[in-house]
């Protein structure tokens, strides 16, 4: 399971690659997690209830909702990606997209830390957003205080 992160904020890569991603839920974490797969070269599909889609490649609809994701071509993804703003709603869509898509590899930003361990029992990969912001930080501030 993965609670920590590694942080990147190398710029677009020019290695495109075979893997398509689909992101359920925008907001600005979603929304970052796209446009850095896209940076690194993947296809990206967004799919959110707000989503803009003069800003990054997808469908405006509710991502708990097959019909939506089958417009989103999920089957075709290799890796989806829940970003949704509730862990409860996270871990629902997780569930509908692994037990009516066959999406094997789902990964799930986690908001509380203490839930890392019930997505994962439901075999989804969870990835810890408190954890890995705070890793961030303190990385941030120790550079900081080396180059100071």
């Amino acid at each position: 399971m993965r609670r920590h992160s590694t942080v990147s904020t190398s710029e677009e890569s020019t290695t495109g690659t075979d893997d398509e991603y689909v992101v359920l839920g925008g907001g600005h974490v979603g929304s970052e997690v796209a446009r850095r797969l896209r940076a690194a070269g993947n296809a990206v599909t967004v799919v959110d209830e707000a989503h803009d889609p003069t800003d990054l490649p997808g469908i405006r609809g509710n991502p708990a909702d097959h019909r939506t994701l089958e417009r989103a071509g999920i089957t075709d993804a290799t890796t989806v990606v829940v970003a949704m703003p509730d862990d409860a709603r996270s871990l629902l869509v997780a569930g509908l997209v692994r037990a009516h898509f066959g999406v094997t590899d789902v990964r799930v930003l986690v908001r509380t830390p203490d839930r890392c361990d019930l997505v994962a029992e439901a075999g989804h990969e969870p990835i810890c957003v408190t954890t890995a912001l705070s890793d961030a930080v303190v990385a941030d501030l120790e550079r900081l205080r080396e180059v100071a």
